[in-house]
């Protein structure tokens, strides 16, 4: 976990000069879900596992998420998703790396209608992103929601014809992070 924090806060690029120790702020076991409808039968999953970093000075975003901590009512389903779909052996994490369009005052409490620009990288494929969310500010936290629609063909997610009717070929995924103030942990 120790090492995904640093790999985030080096991802964002936390050396410029609009950066101190209260803009940055840090989410671990953030919720994320997926949910793909279909006549046949409906997919969800849920993971815990999100980590992302947020510099409220430069509105820089990341997050990552390890695919294999999704978990499905059906083991078959997992194992499907791991080795048929994701490929999660070869493609471990889904990131996601960009900003926040508008400028806030992160230190003033308050819910905020938010834009996130970036590029998200899943199976290998990078994309650029725009998705809309909602921000909470509330005792020096950061709660940041969203839910966009992710279509598996952009993202190289083949689907044999077989089973086409049984999954969809959007997926509705919804994030949910609160953020603390980053600190340093001492050696």
């Amino acid at each position: 976990m120790r090492k995904i924090i640093l790999i985030l806060i080096t991802f964002i690029g936390l050396q410029g000069d609009k950066v101190n120790a209260q803009s940055i702020y840090l989410a671990t076991g953030g919720n994320g879900s997926f949910f793909s409808a279909t006549n046949v039968e409906n997919i969800d999953a849920k993971t815990n596992s999100l980590t992302s970093v947020f510099n409220t000075a430069t509105e820089e975003i990341a997050f990552t998420v390890p695919l294999r901590t999704f978990k499905f009512k059906s083991s078959l389903m997992e194992e499907h998703f791991n080795e048929k779909y994701v490929e999660s052996e070869k493609y471990p994490n889904a990131t996601f790396k960009g900003k926040i369009n508008e400028t806030i005052d992160w230190t003033k409490e308050g819910t905020y209608d938010i834009t996130s620009t970036g590029i998200m990288n899943l199976h290998g494929v990078d994309q650029m992103r725009t998705e809309k969310g909602k921000a909470t500010v509330k005792e020096g936290k950061i709660i940041i929601d969203c839910t966009f629609n992710v279509k598996l063909t952009d993202y190289k997610i083949e689907v044999p014809k077989l089973v086409m009717s049984n999954i969809a070929p959007d997926l509705d995924i919804k994030v949910n992070c609160t953020y603390t103030p980053y600190k340093k942990v001492a050696k």
